[in-house]
């Protein structure tokens, strides 16, 4: 089903052209490539230092030979094909005369004249630097421009984490094409909003049509989903999801055929006790970090790329693997959630009442917070990650024993050192 609203009721966008879209991509490869011949010409400089101490030639023409073979080879087309070697000709030339700046014996009389104009070229250079200050600042603006990076994006599930990131783009990246795929009166709600630009009701014919694929369904929802849309996937696609279990589908997107796209598997700190997307209007994301754990099914260039994307929305991204990240996040995010629902299940049976419940100081209004969750997302996680928050458990379990004998034979320096250890681990954490 497609869900449209009239153009008064919506300020409709022009959809993002192809032509646009192949120039963000060439922009993309333009900043790989330079960086890449960047990392070439430096290790050029290398060789040319291990030449001069072996008092070897700089031109080696038979390999300049070989590259520019292989270099041909590559090319799809004979044209193409004499492009590169030309552009390699020139890059090989550029090559041949680092190391022979290097190869240049240095005498006293040069030495004196480059110290006399020391000066000089150093006052040059700062008005060079100063001049193309603005034009580099300018680049930086433009590397961090979302849009840049992916002009189409698909949310599928436009609850709390997926309007967040919709609301993300919208502020940082307003002509970014966003297509969600929900309910359709979830999807109405967005509309009028102008949250999203399209609305789709499946998941397949969304991803179609869309540069970045956000999955943001709940966890076990999210792996079927990936199922379900792999044969529509193409290259130059990159699937993401935000679920904050990593392993489970991780594997799956190994295992499957993504027809050349991409996948990474991602979770974004930030969050709410809520659900929906009415909540993901109050949720608060500044510099909120959010992991990354790259696949097999990760290329460089698309980490790279969406890294980029995540900094243009105001957020940090941090890569993990997905088993070091359930590991941690069993302890700093499912285990803390089980305590706080342990905790307010133990005072229930006590039978405190709702007036002496007023006694409380801020610790127990945060966990306070987190007894309010919907248990049906955290019951996915919990299942998706039971044996790391069993051992999570147990190794809580033991130090609260720990500090039960403690309290029995009032050893408070051992407590003195839990307290100590625990506020390592805090200023460890921000």
């Amino acid at each position: 089903m497609h869900l449209e609203l009239e153009d008064d009721i919506v300020d409709w966008r022009k959809p993002i052209t192809k032509l646009e879209e192949s120039r963000a991509r060439i922009d993309e490869l333009d900043e790989l490539i330079a960086s890449l011949i960047n990392e070439r010409l430096t290790l050029c400089q290398e060789i040319g230092e291990a030449k001069k101490r072996m008092n070897k030639p700089v031109l080696d023409d038979k390999r300049e030979k070989e590259v520019l073979s292989r270099v041909a080879a590559v090319a799809t087309d004979p044209v193409i094909a004499a492009q590169l070697v030309a552009i390699y000709t020139t890059m090989l030339a550029g090559s041949r005369g680092l190391q022979e700046k290097l190869s240049e014996t240095t005498s006293p009389k040069a030495q004196a004249g480059a110290n006399a104009n020391s000066e000089s070229k150093e006052e040059s250079n700062q008005t060079e630097v100063d001049s193309s200050q603005d034009s580099s600042e300018h680049a930086i603006a433009q590397t961090r421009n979302p849009q840049r990076y992916f002009p189409t994006v698909t949310i599928i599930g436009l609850g709390l984490i997926g309007g967040t990131v919709a609301r993300l783009i919208r502020k940082h990246s307003p002509k970014t094409n966003i297509t969600a795929v929900d309910s359709p009166e979830v999807l109405q709600k967005a509309l009028v909003e102008g949250l999203i630009d399209c609305a789709e009701t499946k998941a397949a014919n969304a991803a179609e049509r869309s540069s970045l694929i956000l999955l943001a369904a709940p966890p076990k929802k999210n792996i079927e989903i990936l199922e379900s849309i792999a044969p529509k996937l193409s290259r130059r696609q990159l699937v993401v999801d935000v679920t904050s279990t990593k392993k489970g589908i991780c594997s799956v997107a190994e295992a499957l055929d993504l027809n050349g796209a991409d996948f990474i598997g991602g979770h974004p700190l930030f969050g709410s006790q809520k659900s929906g997307l009415e909540a993901s209007s109050t949720v608060a994301t500044n510099e909120a970090v959010f992991c990354l754990t790259p696949t097999t099914k990760s290329s460089q260039m698309s980490v790279k790329r969406f890294s980029r994307w995540l900094e243009g929305l105001g957020l940090k991204p941090v890569e993990a693997t997905p088993a070091s990240h359930d590991k941690v996040l069993a302890r700093t995010s499912h285990l803390v959630q089980l305590i706080a629902v342990a905790l307010g299940a133990s005072i229930a049976d006590q039978n405190v009442t709702e007036h002496e419940l007023k006694l409380h100081g801020p610790a127990f209004k945060q966990l306070a917070r987190l007894m309010e969750s919907p248990p049906e997302m955290w019951l996915d996680l919990f299942n998706q990650n039971k044996e790391e928050l069993q051992t999570a458990i147990q190794d809580l379990v033991k130090q609260l024993e720990l500090a039960s004998h403690a309290l029995d034979s009032a050893d408070f320096e051992k407590l003195v050192k839990m307290f100590e250890t625990a506020r390592s681990t805090s200023k460890s954490s921000t």
